[in-house]
């Protein structure tokens, strides 16, 4: 008999809560189900607001989701983001204790406990803890065990949030009665839709680019070595056009949709458009370039965040490509504007091939990454490795 688990992948996003569900048969096979979205107008640059409004907008989402897929939901994988997401890196050490110099398994453990020995404060607490490789006698490797070294050393990233901002967020899925059964950052969940193994050896910087905020996560030899969230999206450019070209914000978000170029030909250059298109009272011509101009200066004010975040990985050319999610990656010239900016390619969207050609919409990388998250915890759990870090979470949260 197969066994067979019902997963609702929660994405808590500034536009929208979005809801994917997920069967996942003996570990190993993964069906979407269903998809639920709703509007959440209580959270603000990925930050919940209002606990009760935004618990009955993920409520709604959720009964969407359950509706679409008649299965009933057995837990959820929640995705976290937030301007409240902060990470550092730290080195944990140990002498290789074997007379012959042969790395242990021990030696290994002592290592990776001493880097994960460091403290945060009370209010704080830690989310992932991620290797990012060894140094043996100062020489990195992903794989340490049975080289030769006399001393070997740990790099940890240590990610982690404010415990209130946290519970909040498990709260509004509890409240409906499920169970959170992953926490999961959403920047880490995007890599694994988007994102090759070569990406992700080499060097990739992953950008999810929604309404209220911008998620990143940097990978090389396919570890984390950074992740966050910057409070800068997609509603700021339509903030500034609405502002720089005395429109409301709904036309000014219409006129994004529809003009909004960061690379403009010559001809494009030359040229305007319509506020309305119909050239009726209250309608009037905008130069097209006046568009270009206030989005360009928005995007390269994020993308200087960006690269002020990841400035040693920019320095010493660790970043060797750049993919781009979110709903504001769909702008015109975004790609090339990005190469521009960094002086590093910029490939388009690719997700996994696991994915169904319908779903591989760019709005979706961060749920669908939640999903993938659910299964490889599946496929762990099922062959005795270790268990999800969230009861620790909640223990210290809750002080149970």
């Amino acid at each position: 008999m197969n066994d067979s688990k019902t997963i609702a992948a929660l994405d808590v996003g500034t536009g929208k809560m979005q809801v994917f569900i997920g069967e996942i048969i003996d570990g190993k096979l993964l069906n979407i189900v269903g998809l639920g979205q709703n509007s959440a107008s209580d959270v603000k640059k990925g930050d919940i607001i209002d606990v009760r409004k935004a618990a009955a907008s993920a409520q709604a989402a959720l009964s969407n989701a359950e509706k679409t897929s008649g299965a009933r939901i057995d837990g959820v994988c929640l995705g976290i983001s937030g301007t409240h997401l902060r990470g550092f890196r730290n080195v944990g050490s140990a002498n290789v204790s074997g007379a012959d110099g042969v790395v242990g398994a021990d030696d290994i453990r002592r290592a990776c406990l001493d880097a994960q020995s460091k403290s945060i404060s009370d209010d704080k607490v830690f989310i992932h803890n991620i290797c990012c490789g060894y140094y043996l006698d100062g020489e990195y490797t992903t794989d340490p065990l049975g080289k030769k070294a006399s001393h070997i050393d740990a790099e940890f990233y240590m990610l982690y949030g404010d415990s209130e901002r946290i519970a909040d967020a498990i709260h509004i899925v509890e409240s409906f009665g499920l169970e959170v059964k992953y926490l999961v950052v959403n920047a880490l969940a995007c890599t694994r839709m988007v994102t090759t193994f070569k990406q992700r050896q080499e060097g990739v910087l992953v950008l999810d680019i929604g309404c209220g905020t911008t998620d990143y996560a940097f990978i090389k030899h396919d570890r984390t070595f950074q992740a966050g969230t910057i409070p800068v999206g997609g509603d700021h450019l339509t903030n500034d056009m609405s502002f720089g070209l005395r429109m409301s914000r709904k036309n000014a978000e219409k006129l994004k949709r529809r003009f909004g170029k960061l690379i403009l030909t010559q001809e494009e250059a030359e040229s305007s458009v319509w506020t309305e298109g119909d050239k009726q009272i209250g309608d009037r011509s905008i130069p097209l370039m006046s568009i270009t101009k206030i989005l360009r200066a928005r995007m390269g004010e994020l993308y200087g965040i960006v690269r002020g975040e990841l400035e040693d990985f920019f320095i010493d050319g660790d970043v060797k490509e750049i993919v781009i999610v979110g709903g504001t990656s769909r702008m015109q010239g975004i790609r090339a504007f990005t190469e521009e900016f960094f002086g590093v390619p910029c490939f388009e969207t690719k997700f996994s091939a696991r994915v169904k050609p319908t779903l591989c919409h760019p709005e979706y990388a961060a749920a669908l990454g939640l999903l993938d998250y659910s299964l490889a915890r599946a496929e762990s759990d099922a062959v005795g490795k270790k268990q999800s870090p969230l009861r620790s979470i909640i223990s210290k949260i809750f002080k149970i």
